[in-house]
Formats: structure tokens, C-alpha cells, sequence
């Protein structure tokens, strides 16, 4: 989960780059990425969505440090943190991906990665919480 944690946090910040500053602009596999990228559905409050990803990437990568090296009176707390936050990421992507799709037409493989690793996290969060019960 790790891994696919700070894969997301590293993707989250390059859209955060990529939002901030035109120079940087590739989008792989695709040429939807400045179509997402300039849309009103980029930022939420005026806030970039991507910085929200970095955000909850970053929370993410907390609990999962907790729920690894915490103490353990931290873990059972950090592994549904895991899980809570990466089901709302998971939420979260699932809605802006069906904006790509259904109203843009347009899809940021950036975005697409993004979308991957959470859902990643969030299946292992869940198997790793069906199997604590179960012990």
C-alpha cells in the first residue's frame, strides 16, 4: 500500500506542478490532460483538486506509517484511517473520472493513474481490515 501511496503523492504533486505552471504540461497516452487541467471541475472552492490529491495522499502515507511502525495501540486507528481516507479518495476520483467521461469527453492520464492507485490502496485497506478481524 505504501508504494501505491507515494506512487499517487508523487502523481498528486506533478498535477499540482502542472496546474501552477504551463511549462511543465505533458500529458502521456492522451491529449485530454488540458482540457481536464483548464476545466471549472480542476479546482474545488478555488482550491486545485490535484493539491487536495497531495493532501490526501499525504494523509494516506501518515496512516500507513502508523499502522506499520506506530505503537500499537495506534494501529487498529491508523489502519481504518487507511482504509476511510482511501475510500473517499476512492469516491472522490470515481466522480471526477465520470466527469471526464461524461461531461468533458476528455481523459488525463495523470488523473487516470491517480484513480488507480487509490482504488489499489482501498482494496488492500479492505482486505488488510477483513483479515485483522479475522485473527
Amino acid at each position: 500500500m505504501m508504494v501505491l501511496a507515494l506512487t499517487g503523492f508523487a502523481d498528486s504533486l506533478y498535477l499540482t506542478w502542472y496546474h501552477y505552471d504551463p511549462a511543465v504540461r505533458v500529458c502521456i497516452a492522451s491529449s485530454g490532460c488540458e482540457t481536464v487541467n483548464a476545466s471549472r471541475f480542476a479546482t474545488l472552492a478555488g482550491v486545485p483538486v490535484a493539491l487536495i490529491g497531495v493532501a490526501g495522499y499525504f494523509l494516506i502515507v501518515a496512516a500507513l506509517a502508523g499502522r506499520r511502525w506506530g505503537p500499537p495501540a495506534v494501529r487498529t486507528g491508523a489502519r481504518y484511517a487507511a482504509y476511510g481516507l482511501s475510500a473517499v479518495g476512492t469516491a472522490f476520483s470515481l466522480y471526477l473520472t465520470a466527469v471526464e467521461v461524461l461531461v468533458l469527453r476528455a481523459y488525463c492520464t495523470w488523473c487516470l493513474i491517480s484513480l488507480a492507485m487509490v482504488i489499489g490502496i482501498c482494496v488492500v485497506a479492505t482486505m488488510d481490515l477483513a483479515t485483522t478481524h479475522r485473527s
